[in-house]
C-alpha cells in the first residue's frame, strides 16, 4: 500500500474587487460615453460645420431633394435682399449687364439691317405688287410676307425629347419665332406616335408630319428623339445634319439619359449642339436691286446714327438726373422725398429747412440744367448738426469776439460777450430745434474784466511808506496795509470771476541816502515784509512776488549843493517820504480752460 495522499487545502484568497472588474465589465462603454461628452463639449457650431459639408455631398449623390429643399429658401433670401438693396444688387451684375445689353443691342441691328435689306431688295420688284395684295388679303404685315416668298427655308424650332418619358429636355428656337409651350408639343408628337404604332400594329416610328406651310422633322435614337420643326422645304441632307447632331447628343449624354429621372438640368449643354441646326436658306437677291441695297444702307446707318446719338443722349440725361439727385440727397437741410422723371421734365419733392441751400444751386452745382426741373419742397426744421449750428448762430447773434460751435447737440460759446448777451443766450438756446442745451463755461463777461481791472487800479494806487532806514511798516501805516490786504483779495476774487489770473508783484523802494547796496537790499527787506503782512491778511502766497526796485525813478531829485552829487542828495519836497515805499503792480492774465 502507498504512502496516504497529502489532502489539499483550501484555495489561496485572491486579492481581487470590484474596481478590479468594472475596466473589464464595463470599459467599452465607459470609452464611448467618454466620446460622446467630447463631442458635446464641443460647440454646436463645430459640430455642423463638420458635418454639413458631407451631409451635402451625401444627399446629392441620393438625389436633388436637398436643391429643391434650399431652392424656396435661397430665391426668397435673394429676393429680400435685393428688396432691401437694389442698389448692391444692381453694382453685382453691372460688369455682365453692360456687355449683353451692347451684344443683344448690336444683334438686333444686325438683324434688322438684314431683314431690311433683304426687304427693300425683293419688295422694289413687280413681285412687291403682288405680295402687297397678299398682305391685305391675308392681313399679314407686308415685310412677313417679303420674308416668306423670299426664302427657301428655315429651321423655326427644334426639341430634344427623352424617348422613354417624353419629357422636353431642352427646346431652342429662331430668333423671332412666336413662343410655343414645348411640352405640348412633346405630348402631340407622342400622343400621334402611340397612335399609329396601336392602330396599325407596326412598329414603323413617326418620321415626317405637315401642319400647314410648316413641316416637322423627327430623329429617332436610343434614349431620345429630335425634332425640328421647318418653314418651307428644306433639302433631304438636313436630314443628315439631324441625324449627327441626335448621335453627338447621345455619345456627350448617354450616361444622363439613361438614369434620367426627371431632372433635366444636366441637359442644358446641349442647347449649342441644338442650335447648329437652326439652318435658313433664301433665295438669292437679284442683280439689279444693288441700287436699292446701297440705298438701304445708307438709311440704315442714318437711322443707326441717330439711334446712337439718342440713346446716348438719354444716358447723359440719365446720369445728370442720378447726379441732381445725388446732391440734394448729400445737401444738409434738403431731404428728398420723390426724384422722377416725365417726358422731358424732371421733377424733385420733399422737404427743406429755411437755412439750407436752394436746391436749384445745388443742381446747377452737380451739373448744369439742360431740362425743365421742377422743384416743390415744403419748409421743415432740419436736424442735421450743421443746420442746428447755423440756426443758433442766427438766433443767438454772437457779438465781435465770440464763437459758437455745435458738440453733441450743446451749442458752446467762448470768447468775451456782454452779460446781458450770455444769458439772452441761455434762455434762447434752450427753445431752439435741435439743441439740448448751452455751454458758457468758456465765456467770460466783458463787464467781470472791466471790474478785475478797476479793482486792479485801485490796488496799484496804494502805497505803503517806511520810516528812513526801517524795513517794517510804522503803527501809523499798519491800518494802510490792511487796506492793501483787502484790495488784493478783492483784485484776486474778480479777476478768478472774469475768468483770469491776477499775479500781484509788491515792489520795495528806498531813498538815496546811503550805499547802493544797502540801499538795494533794504528795498527788498521792505517788499517782502510787506509781502508777509499780506499773506498773514489771508492774501494767497502764491499770488505774491515780493521784489526791491532800489531807487525809486519816478520821483524828481533835488539838486546837490554847487552842482555836484553827493551824499546830501536826494529827492525833494513831498516826494521825500515817497522815496521810502512800496507800490503794488498787478498783471492780469486768461486762464487757461480745457
Amino acid at each position: 500500500m502507498g504512502q496516504p495522499r497529502a489532502r489539499r487545502g483550501p484555495p489561496p484568497p485572491v486579492d481581487k474587487t470590484l474596481e478590479d472588474l468594472r475596466p473589464l465589465l464595463v470599459g467599452p462603454e465607459q470609452r464611448r460615453i467618454r466620446r460622446l461628452e467630447e463631442r458635446l463639449d464641443q460647440s454646436m457650431a463645430e459640430m455642423v460645420a463638420g458635418a454639413l459639408p458631407e451631409a451635402v455631398v451625401e444627399s446629392r449623390k441620393k438625389g436633388e431633394a436637398l436643391s429643391w429643399a434650399l431652392d424656396p429658401l435661397i430665391t426668397s433670401a435673394i429676393h429680400e435682399r435685393v428688396r432691401r438693396d437694389p442698389g448692391s444688387f444692381a453694382d453685382a451684375i453691372s460688369p455682365a449687364m453692360g456687355p449683353a445689353i451692347r451684344k443683344a443691342v448690336a444683334c438686333a441691328l444686325r438683324g434688322m439691317i438684314q431683314r431690311l435689306n433683304e426687304a427693300l431688295a425683293l419688295g422694289l420688284s413687280w413681285e412687291s405688287l403682288r405680295w402687297r395684295l397678299e398682305a391685305r388679303r391675308t392681313g399679314r404685315p407686308f415685310a412677313e410676307v417679303v420674308l416668306l416668298r423670299a426664302m427657301v427655308y428655315r429651321t423655326e424650332q427644334l426639341f430634344l425629347v427623352h424617348r422613354g418619358t417624353g419629357i422636353v429636355l431642352e427646346h431652342v428656337s429662331a430668333e423671332d419665332t412666336p413662343y410655343r409651350d414645348p411640352d405640348q408639343v412633346s405630348a402631340m408628337l407622342t400622343a400621334i406616335d402611340a397612335f399609329a404604332h396601336d392602330a396599325f400594329r407596326t412598329d414603323a416610328r413617326l418620321q415626317r408630319f405637315c401642319v400647314g406651310d410648316l413641316t416637322g422633322w423627327v430623329e429617332h435614337g436610343p434614349s431620345a428623339l429630335l425634332v425640328a420643326i421647318v418653314r418651307g422645304v428644306a433639302p433631304q441632307a438636313y436630314g443628315t445634319v439631324l441625324s449627327e447632331t441626335l448621335e453627338r447628343v447621345h455619345l456627350t449624354y448617354g450616361e444622363e439619359l439613361a438614369g434620367f429621372r426627371g431632372d433635366r438640368s444636366p441637359f442644358s449643354g446641349t442647347r449649342e449642339l441644338l442650335s447648329t441646326c437652326l439652318h435658313q436658306q433664301r433665295k438669292p437677291v437679284p442683280r439689279g436691286s444693288r441700287p436699292a441695297l446701297a440705298a438701304a444702307a445708307v438709311l440704315v446707318a442714318i437711322a443707326a446714327t441717330a439711334l446712337a446719338v439718342r440713346t446716348r443722349a438719354s444716358w447723359e440725361d440719365q446720369r445728370r438726373f442720378a447726379g441732381w439727385a445725388e446732391a440734394l440727397r448729400r445737401e444738409p437741410g434738403i431731404t428728398v422725398i420723390a426724384a422722377e422723371r416725365r417726358g422731358g421734365e424732371v421733377a424733385f419733392s420733399g422737404l427743406r429747412d429755411p437755412l439750407a441751400e436752394d436746391p436749384r444751386a445745388v443742381i446747377e452745382r452737380a451739373g448744369p440744367a439742360r431740362t425743365p426741373v421742377t422743384l416743390r419742397f415744403e419748409p421743415f426744421y432740419s436736424l442735421d448738426p450743421q443746420i442746428v449750428e447755423r440756426r443758433a448762430a442766427r438766433a443767438l447773434e454772437p457779438p465781435p469776439g465770440v464763437a459758437l460751435s455745435l458738440r453733441g447737440g450743446v451749442v458752446v460759446a467762448s470768447g468775451v460777450a456782454p452779460e446781458r448777451w450770455i444769458e439772452r443766450a441761455r434762455w434762447t438756446a434752450a427753445v431752439l430745434p435741435g439743441v439740448s442745451g448751452f455751454d458758457g463755461a468758456r465765456l467770460t463777461a466783458q463787464e467781470a474784466i472791466e471790474r478785475a481791472r478797476a479793482a486792479a487800479r485801485s490796488l496799484e494806487g496804494i502805497e505803503l511808506l517806511f520810516r528812513r532806514g526801517a524795513a517794517r511798516l510804522a503803527a501809523e501805516q499798519r491800518a494802510r496795509a490792511a487796506e492793501a490786504a483787502a484790495a488784493a483779495t478783492r483784485e484776486i476774487a474778480l479777476a478768478r470771476e472774469a475768468g483770469m489770473t491776477a499775479e500781484i508783484r509788491v515792489v520795495g523802494y528806498a531813498d538815496p541816502v546811503g550805499a547802493e547796496a544797502s540801499n538795494r537790499a533794504l528795498s527788498l527787506a521792505r517788499a517782502e515784509h510787506v509781502a508777509a503782512e499780506l499773506i498773514a491778511r489771508g492774501v494767497p502766497a502764491e499770488r505774491l512776488r515780493a521784489s526791491g526796485g532800489g531807487l525809486r525813478g519816478d520821483l524828481a531829485p533835488a539838486p546837490c549843493p554847487g552842482g555836484a552829487a553827493g551824499a546830501g542828495c536826494g529827492v525833494g519836497g513831498a516826494d521825500e517820504r515817497r522815496a521810502r515805499s512800496v507800490i503794488f503792480l498787478v498783471d492780469l492774465r486768461p486762464s487757461i480752460k480745457e
